[in-house]
């Protein structure tokens, strides 16, 4: 078997490779939007019940503009709370593990296949255009003078690369078509845009790497073990040592303190303690109650309940400005690791992004105090939620992205990639001026 052979069959293999791998990654992340989607469409989004201490209903975030590019924290960040009088506020169910400023590495989403498996995939393709050219002679047409550089660099390495290209491009549009995309306004196009432009330069500054490397080093193996090692650390440990100096700074405040706390509150406060459910709604600006009647055993639990979160209250305020922290080191974080620049443009082009689900949550908790006090104040007079009540309750906006900012930050991702491929060009530039001028006035 030629080389010819060898080179064409590589081709097929890494074009094939690399096509299932999108559409596995494709496949996953639009199962995973799917599986959100229909718990979603289940929702309760209208209060139920007329007792104000049992009626409940569920708020959703909105599905993403285009979920389809990356899962980001579906499935991670809750994008679903129910809202109930005596519940507890909507962030205290989340667990520090489940942070999404914590996010979780190897889920093969669509994302991860573009920004992980892609600049792996680029050492077969770069070994074989390298083998290639080897074997015609080019490094030393192009060392003695005889093809100019323009040349060199269009025919033996441009065509090559756009044809890969453009396999990559036609997989990724077959599977974002199969997946249910459709651009229908233009905004959805202009995310769509710039999300392919970060996508590109962040592989273009992958590939001059290794350009950057296989000429300084001149020889492959260097150049890949030095490749493997720079991608090992800015995709893995790069991100996983900013964690644990965020971490460091800010250590996350776990949610079993508050259970424990809850359960403990529990056994002391007593159900039928009449005084201490007139001193709560005294303070909460409601008259005390007429004992004369019984109360409803849901409602004696009802107003246990909100004794205890009031009463563990500061605790809770930590454990949410707590969570907050996080999020804002994380992002502020993200600039720090090319790796998580792509990745968090990426999910803030998809609407998958950790500032939509932390906007979400923070209007969730304000939403549930807004209810909290309406239903109380239903509860506190003995009166059920008839219809003008229901029709009157509060009412959960949809958490609104700025689209500005999005788009803004998006621009700002893609300048920060085209600075890291510039520095590397002239890097190339620089080696490639040690070589082809002494080669020159050799040939003269």
């Amino acid at each position: 078997m030629n080389f010819n052979t060898k080179r064409i069959l590589l081709q097929l293999t890494l074009g094939i490779c690399v096509a299932m791998v999108l559409l596995f990654a494709s496949s996953t992340t639009s199962k995973l939007h799917e599986q959100e989607r229909k718990i979603h469409a289940g929702a309760n989004r209208e209060p139920q019940l007329a007792d104000p201490a049992t009626s409940f209903f569920e708020i959703v975030l909105e599905s993403p503009p285009l979920g389809q590019l990356s899962a980001g924290f579906t499935g991670i960040a809750p994008s679903m709370h129910m809202i109930r009088l005596d519940a507890t506020r909507p962030l205290s169910n989340i667990d520090p593990i489940e942070n999404p400023a914590r996010r979780r590495f190897g889920r093969i989403d669509f994302s991860f296949a573009l920004l992980v498996f892609l600049p792996i995939a680029l050492i077969p393709l770069c070994y074989m255009i390298y083998k290639k050219c080897i074997s015609r002679g080019d490094a030393e047409k192009l060392a003695s003078g005889r093809t100019k550089l323009f040349d060199f660099v269009i025919e033996r390495i441009f065509l090559p690369l756009l044809g890969s290209g453009a396999l990559v491009f036609l997989v990724t549009i077959a599977c974002l078509y199969s997946s249910g995309l459709r651009l229908n306004s233009n905004e959805l196009l202009g995310r769509l845009s710039l999300w392919g432009l970060l996508t590109s330069l962040y592989l273009l500054s992958w590939i001059l790497l290794f350009a950057f490397l296989l000429i300084r080093s001149a020889s492959f193996p260097s150049a890949t073990i030095q490749y493997a090692g720079v991608f090992l650390l800015v995709v893995f440990l790069l991100p996983q040592l900013i964690q644990s100096i965020e971490l460091a700074i800010e250590r996350p405040k776990g949610r079993l303190p508050l259970i424990v706390e809850r359960r403990k509150l529990a056994t002391e406060m007593r159900l039928d303690d009449q005084a201490g459910v007139d001193r709560y709604l005294t303070r909460q600006g409601f008259a005390p109650l007429n004992w004369t009647e019984p109360l409803p055993k849901q409602q004696s639990i009802a107003l246990l309940n909100l004794r205890i979160e009031e009463a563990i209250a500061p605790k809770l305020k930590e454990f949410e400005d707590n969570v907050r922290s996080l999020d804002e080191m994380a992002i502020a974080a993200s600039w720090l690791s090319p790796y998580a620049v792509a990745q968090f443009g990426v999910d803030d082009l998809a609407g998958t992004g950790l500032a939509r689900y932390s906007s979400f949550r923070t209007a969730a908790i304000a939403f549930h105090e807004q209810w909290r006090k309406y239903a109380l104040a239903f509860l506190a007079k003995r009166q059920i939620l008839d219809f003008d009540s229901l029709r009157d309750a509060p009412k959960f906006k949809s958490v609104g992205e700025d689209s500005s900012q999005v788009f803004l930050f998006g621009v700002l991702r893609c300048l920060y990639f085209s600075v890291i491929a510039l520095l590397l060009a002239i890097g190339i530039r620089k080696e490639l001026q040690k070589l082809l001028p002494q080669s020159k006035k050799a040939a003269r």
